[in-house]
This record gives C-alpha cells, structure tokens and sequence, in this order.
C-alpha cells in the first residue's frame, strides 16, 4: 500500500505473528508514493514492529520489494533482483490507470534462505506482476522468475509469494493456473481459490481507481484472487487475514523446511 495506513497493516502482521509465528513475510509496494517522504521504509518499520529479531532484505534496484524475516529461525545467505519481460507500451486505457501513464521495469526479488533448526535451504521469490499488459503478458514474467530459480539450481525448494494482478472476467481460478503453470512445471502450486482482491478498497488516486472504489459502495465489486503463495515445500496449514485498509488481503501458509 506504499505505506499508506501502515500503522493498521502492521497490527494485522503483529498478530499472525502471535497466532501462528512469522518467519518470513513477503512484501509488495514497500516504498512511498510520495518521493519526499523522509520516514523509513515500510519494511523497515515493520520490522521495528515486529522486534528486535527481525531483519529487512530489499535492493535498491527494484524497491518495491522485501522480505521481513525472524532471524531467530532464519538466515539469508543470499539475493538478488532480476528483472521481468518489460512491456512493450501502454493502451489508451492502460494510461488512465497506470501512475505515471508509462511502462516500468519490474523485477523478482530471490533470496536463499536456511533454517536455523537444521534442513536444506531453500529460495524465497517475491514478485508484483505488471498490472497492464493483459495475462500473456503477465505469464512471461512467471516463466521469467521459475527460469530464475533454476538458473540457480534452486527450483526444488522455493516458495514464490506475490500479487499476480489475474484479472479476468470470468473463470478467473482457470485464468491465474495457466498463469502459474511454470510454477506448477516445477511442482509447486497454491491450492487456494477465495478472493483476496477488492476493487472498492484501493487507495489510488487514479479515474478508475476512484471509479472501483464509488462502485464498491453501492455494492459492487469484482473480487479475484490476486495473490499467492506458491510451492513445492510441504504446506501443512494455510490461511487468509481480511485486511480492510488493504486492498489484497493478507495470505499465508506455514511451510515444513526442516
């Protein structure tokens, strides 16, 4: 949410750290909209939130991207960026929703991390798909990071967490398995299907944004799950916080690494 309302999202990651515990939290939109803002980073003060244990990894290079992890239970021995099929240019109507009305750079932040309790490694991916360029587009960039992750020789173990903007019409749950088919090559997958996506709760300050959020309060909205957590790690509990000063709820999974 480019830390807007970030003082309520925090509460929300406070508390499924007391539920449930938090190792690993994975994090899109984790800078500012406005580029005089002098406070530290979302991440960072997340972290700070969550205590003293907890530590950022982030790059500079794409820094809309980061991981937040306990590093009493973790260490990140490595990362990197790598960036994702660009887009072309944009549509008319891609300019009225897209900040800036240009094309950026997208990216996919991997870090290797290993279990202080023993066990193998295993690859973090954290990734926010473009939202223009329709869902071809958009499975270019998970090729791309599944791609990444064998370069590595890391595809055996590795979770991929992410917004993955499927927007679709109709059979969306169809739509986002063939987006996450090269995942899936690899023997991972996110089983969930609940909407995680709510048009009326965007923040944004563009027409249609405004236009979603008019429509979400006279009912109407088109809720689709946009974001994933995404394995070939055992997944022994999976779940969802309903995060109202989000637009994307908040999805997580406890994972067996050891």
């Amino acid at each position: 949410m480019h830390g807007l309302r970030l003082p309520s999202l925090i509460a929300h990651y406070i508390a499924l750290r007391d539920a449930h515990g938090l190792d690993l939290l994975c994090l899109q939109e984790d800078r500012f909209l406005s580029a005089s803002a002098a406070a530290p980073q979302p991440s960072a003060q997340i972290a700070a939130a969550l205590g003293p244990d907890y530590r950022v990894v982030r790059d500079d290079g794409s820094p809309g991207l980061a991981f937040v992890h306990d590093a009493r239970t973790l260490t990140c021995q490595s990362q990197s960026i790598v960036p994702l099929p660009l887009l072309a240019s944009l549509s008319p109507f891609e300019r009225l929703y897209i900040v800036g009305g240009k094309t950026k750079q997208k990216y996919v932040l991997l870090a290797e991390m290993r279990p202080r309790g023993g066990g193998a490694p295993f690859a973090a991916a954290c990734f926010h798909l473009d939202t223009a360029g329709g869902n071809g587009h958009r499975a270019t960039q998970v090729a791309a990071i599944a791609a990444a992750l064998g370069a590595r020789g890391w595809q055996r173990r590795f979770v991929a967490c992410g917004d993955s903007n499927a927007f679709a019409w109709r059979r969306q749950s169809e739509v986002l398995a063939r987006l996450l088919a090269p995942f899936a090559a690899l023997g991972a997958a996110d089983p969930e299907t609940r909407p995680t996506h709510y048009f009326a709760r965007q923040n944004e300050p563009k027409l249609p944004h405004r236009t979603g959020v008019l429509l979400g309060k006279l009912g109407i909205d088109l809720p689709r799950r946009y974001d994933v957590v995404c394995t070939n790690l055992p997944a022994t509990e999976r779940g969802q916080v309903v995060t109202p000063d989000s637009d994307h709820d908040l999805v997580w999974a406890r994972l067996a690494v050891s």
